[in-house]
């Protein structure tokens, strides 16, 4: 499949260092042309983040770029942890004030951002990387032929999302299925590099929970035999969490040791009551 017409990808200049652990972004940012690319596959991008963070808005611009050239073949999910992240043990709605980071963000990150500084990144869970290396690793990880593919649908129903998984594989593979739940259009405070606070800040592709378990289940695939499985979450509504079914999105990848092998997204819908 070739992406058309879209030749434009967002790359950002890291500049000195204004917070500590937080990556400076230079303020010219600007696009870069770039020739079209063959896809072949899904990437997932993994954003670490924080609210309190004066650089991670930068990234989320970086993160916006690539869906804008990339469509569903990129999926970011903004995973917020580390020191300059709010927990949502400290959300309080009353005064307006809500936490993303949540106990599985924090062991990805301990895991993946060996850097320890926020924004950084990993694009189907290879090297870390500062977000002006983002678009590179893309572009080149989604034109890597896959040995799998997985067809995914997620509904609510009864304060659940329900979620079908089958996957594909054109190999024989050995590795663990992941299912995440991620939400779009959390309105929460984010720090700006102005050093403002925007209380009415625009979150999107929030880690929210990990549906089968921090490392999902290892599976071993056969060439040619397709898997399915069947899992559900409850959709929470607490004084911590409130999440808005309309704005959920089921995330699923299956990765081993040497990377992500292949991903795929679906938006929860809800059930038609007739």
């Amino acid at each position: 499949m070739k992406l058309n017409n879209l030749r434009y990808l967002l790359a950002f200049l890291p500049a000195a260092m204004a917070l500590q652990s937080c990556d400076d972004v230079d303020t010219s940012d600007r696009f870069i042309e770039t020739a079209p690319v063959d896809v072949a596959r899904t990437v997932l991008l993994e954003d670490f983040t924080g609210q309190n963070c004066i650089n991670c808005p930068a990234a989320h611009e970086t993160v916006h770029a690539l869906v804008e050239q990339y469509g569903d073949n990129i999926i970011p999910v903004a995973v917020h942890s580390g020191g300059l992240a709010i927990s949502v043990d400290r959300t309080n709605f009353e005064y307006n004030f809500v936490g993303l980071m949540t106990e599985d963000g924090n062991t990805y990150d301990k895991r993946f951002n060996t850097f320890q500084t926020w924004p950084a990144g990993t694009v189907n869970r290879g090297a870390t990387l500062s977000h002006s290396d983002w678009a590179a690793a893309v572009r080149t990880a989604i034109t890597e032929e896959a040995d799998l593919s997985i067809d995914l649908s997620a509904k609510a129903a009864d304060g659940k999302v329900e979620i079908e998984t089958t996957l594909r594989p054109s190999a024989n593979l050995s590795g663990s299925l992941q299912l995440w739940i991620t939400e779009d259009g959390i309105t929460a405070r984010q720090k700006l590099l102005n050093g403002t606070t925007d209380s009415e800040y625009v979150h999107n592709h929030v880690f929210r929970a990990a549906v089968n378990g921090t490392w999902g289940e290892a599976m071993t695939l056969t060439s040619g035999v397709h898997t399915s499985a069947s899992h559900s979450i409850e959709i929470r509504n607490t004084d911590k969490e409130r999440w808005n079914a309309n704005n959920l999105t089921v995330v699923a990848f299956f990765y081993n040791e040497t990377g992500v092998l292949q991903a795929a997204k679906a938006k929860v819908t809800a059930t038609i009551e007739e």
